[in-house]
């Protein structure tokens, strides 16, 4: 028996048996003297101090407050115990929570899928020297891990379902369900265990005939294989230079094409392989246009607002409501279920797109300063309009914006604007090219009407006096 337990058997006989210092001795075969002097030094000795905390008073407190929010932070306990008359220091209160703030080490279960049954979605945005803020849409087979995707730039509605077009289109189908994210495009607001659905977002997955699974609240492992591609597809692009967005989007391909015939880790196998035992849905007869509708109110200055920029409308629409039809590349404005204005939508911010068209009863009213507004609005319209207009010379620019102007308002937009880019293309800035090429006689200055009997303009008469007039009559 060792010193501290020959100690503590000697306390335990005299305080809690009540023997005697000899009967000590016999019951353990030692000397009295050691007895006497072992109980001597450990009834002098110092017993251990309680120190004790500001905190043990709150202590029931802050485990109920951890209980219900499991990821507090140190500093807000703090502050929750300061209207408490809590008059410590934040350190002893950082030392005390640490016991709660342990990250609890998670288990997780493989979820398995049959062939077709479900894809995961989600959105990334990444900077992209040359180009700008873009964002990545993502889709993923879950069965076979098959990737696809497309990068555009925004993450509006309208885009949203475009990438799902798209991904459907290369595809050539649909999974049965579709997992995501609580983005705002498909849940508008989640209360425990009620969901509240975007309802257009509703009516395409109706369409499509596809179900929703959207993932608990800071549950990411519930998608982890889209969001294992968000991963890769960020290294796709460290280091790697654009030209535009059309062709990140071609070399994007190119990486997916790689990624989807490389063996899987898990699978043992690569997606193309297994993307081939897929049982898809097929997709509708009827196509699907992707767009976002928002109504909205035509502004005192014939313009519509959509996404900070303003867009023009027929001077006619001045005050009533409209309705906007925001497609991923146009935006259409319909007023009393008449499509009253097309535009090529813009991705800057703060400009006015305005068609001149839209304006021609006020610049009809002011004749000094049509031919100027004009001009600003034709090299506004398109880009290509810009480049031929600017290609003229300086005194005949606001001549040929008003040939543009008028070729418009009798002939399709997109058919002027197709020939002015393939003249852009061959250097040719001519406007009787233009007209060439959508055969069309060219534009003559009006001539003067004459008289088939040209002596007739050589007959005089006598003018008469203005005394033969009563001026009372």
């Amino acid at each position: 028996m060792d010193d501290d337990a020959l100690v503590q058997r000697v306390l335990h006989l005299q305080q809690v048996e009540h023997l005697s210092h000899r009967q000590i001795a016999d019951a353990l075969g030692i000397g009295r003297k050691r007895v006497r002097r072992m109980l001597k030094a450990a009834t002098s000795a110092p017993g251990p101090l309680i120190k004790r905390s500001m905190l043990d008073g709150y202590r029931n407190l802050i485990a109920e407050w951890y209980q219900q929010y499991p990821r507090l932070m140190a500093k807000q306990v703090y502050e929750r115990l300061v209207p408490y008359g809590y008059a410590g220091s934040y350190i002893t209160v950082a030392r005390i929570t640490r016991e709660y703030r342990k990250i609890k080490q998670k288990v997780y279960y493989p979820l398995i899928f049959l062939p077709g049954e479900e894809a995961q979605v989600d959105w990334f945005s990444a900077d992209v020297p040359g180009i700008g803020r873009v964002s990545g849409f993502l889709y993923v087979l879950s069965y076979s891990r098959y990737a696809w995707g497309v990068f555009y730039q925004r993450t509006t509605f309208e885009f949203f379902l475009a990438g799902h077009l798209a991904c459907f289109d290369h595809l050539g189908g649909l999974a049965r369900r579709h997992r995501y994210d609580n983005l705002k495009s498909v849940v508008l607001s989640r209360d425990a265990d009620v969901i509240r659905y975007n309802p257009q977002f509703l009516e395409f997955a109706r369409f499509f005939g596809f179900s929703i699974h959207a993932c608990n609240t800071y549950s990411g492992n519930e998608k982890g294989r889209v969001e294992r591609l968000v991963r890769d597809a960020r290294g796709f692009l460290y280091g790697e230079t654009f030209k535009d967005i059309a062709d990140l989007n071609a070399k994007f391909h190119v990486w997916l094409q790689k990624r989807n015939a490389a063996e899987h880790r898990s699978t043992e196998k690569t997606p193309l392989e297994l993307r081939a035992k897929e049982r898809l849905l097929a997709m509708p007869a009827q196509p699907y246009l992707a767009r976002r509708v928002e109504v909205t109110g035509v502004l005192s200055t014939a313009q519509v607002e959509c996404d900070s920029n303003k867009y023009s409308v027929p001077t006619s629409c001045t005050g009533q409501t409209a309705e906007l039809c925001v497609y991923p590349s146009r935006i259409e404005v319909w007023v009393s279920g008449q499509k009253v204005a097309t535009h090529k939508r813009c991705f800057d911010r703060r400009q006015a797109i305005q068609n001149p068209l839209h304006e021609e009863k006020q610049l009809n009213r002011t004749p000094n300063y049509k031919m100027r507004r004009i001009y600003q609005g034709i090299t506004g319209m398109d880009p290509v309009f810009l480049q031929f207009v600017s290609a003229q010379d300086e005194e005949s620019r606001e001549e040929t914006a008003y040939e543009l102007y008028a070729l418009i308002k009798t002939h399709s937009r997109a058919m002027i604007t197709s020939a002015v880019r393939e003249l852009n293309a061959m250097g040719c800035y001519k406007i009787r090219a233009l007209y060439s090429r959508l055969h069309l006689p060219a534009a003559r200055a009006a001539e003067p009407v004459w008289p088939k009997d040209q002596n007739l303009l050589n007959l005089k008469y006598q003018e008469r006096s203005l005394d033969e007039y009563n001026p009372n009559t």
